[in-house]
């Protein structure tokens, strides 16, 4: 009969990690905050285009001790794209409580299939990725000359030495100092109904908590008159610049903005 004393210890262990081993088979789980189950048994999520969803990889060995430096393989099918471990955090493999953190930025509408794998594990999860039109959110406009954000959203964070490093494509790097059009959708950082320091996302912002498109899919924008706070897509004219480390979470910023001629 086990003792008290013994049942405790035995909790306690618990809590200590053990080390990834790909011949070992795992409790391997992929985390969200939202999501159900689907008429077929498939686990959905359901998020809008240009949106980014937070996941975590929840993994434990069969007796329930989180696993410890898993290196999981990605298999992203369909237009969304993958937020790789180490940009959302400096984590690439799970910690000491078994969980590491990722995400993914929506694409077109559609249904995408994500698998996470390591040896025999395998967690799968589907995105029902929603139209802007269907929800009734404002489109973008059309504009001939300016910023693409589809040229935007292609800088990658990672991690170099312990630090946080951004790598920007050649044709937004080139354009790093200069005074640029650019479009976008206002999430405002105050109350004031002219914002001299607010954000532009990519898409229209639905929480303050999660950015849409994450890091690549925002500019912070700084307006020495102030521009007027609307919830239509707003076209910028400002100096752009880029944010070498990326550690406020900010890797685009426009200064001296003001509201693009008609």
């Amino acid at each position: 009969m086990m003792t008290s004393k013994g049942i405790a210890e035995t909790v306690e262990n618990l809590d200590i990690p053990v080390a990834a081993d790909k011949r070992t088979s795992y409790r391997f789980e992929i985390l969200s905050q939202s999501g159900y189950t689907d008429e077929r048994g498939r686990r959905v999520i359901d998020v809008i285009e240009g949106y980014q969803v937070n996941l975590a990889l929840s993994v434990d060995s069969e007796s329930g001790r989180p696993v410890m430096g898993l290196l999981p393989e990605f298999n992203l099918k369909g237009s969304s794209e993958l937020i790789p471990p180490g940009e959302l955090t400096r984590l690439r493999s799970t910690d000491e409580s078994g969980i590491l953190e990722f995400g993914i930025t929506a694409g077109k509408p559609g249904m995408d299939e994500l698998s996470v794998s390591f040896g025999s594990n395998e967690a799968v999860v589907y995105f029902n990725v929603i139209s802007l039109r269907i929800k009734d959110f404002p489109t973008s406009p059309t504009m001939e000359v300016g910023l693409n954000w589809n040229e935007l959203m292609q800088a990658k964070l990672d991690v170099v030495d312990g630090e946080l490093a951004v790598s920007y494509p050649e044709l937004v790097r080139h354009q790093d100092g200069e005074t640029v059009t650019v479009w976008g959708f206002m999430m405002p950082l105050n109350a004031d109904l002219k914002q001299k320091h607010f954000l532009i996302t990519s898409s229209p912002p639905h929480c303050f908590f999660h950015i849409p498109g994450g890091p690549s899919g925002v500019i912070e924008v700084f307006s020495d008159l102030g521009i007027e706070a609307s919830w239509e897509p707003v076209v910028l004219q400002g100096r752009f610049t880029l944010v070498e480390d990326g550690e406020t979470g900010v890797i685009y910023q426009l200064q001296d903005a003001e509201l693009a001629a008609e």
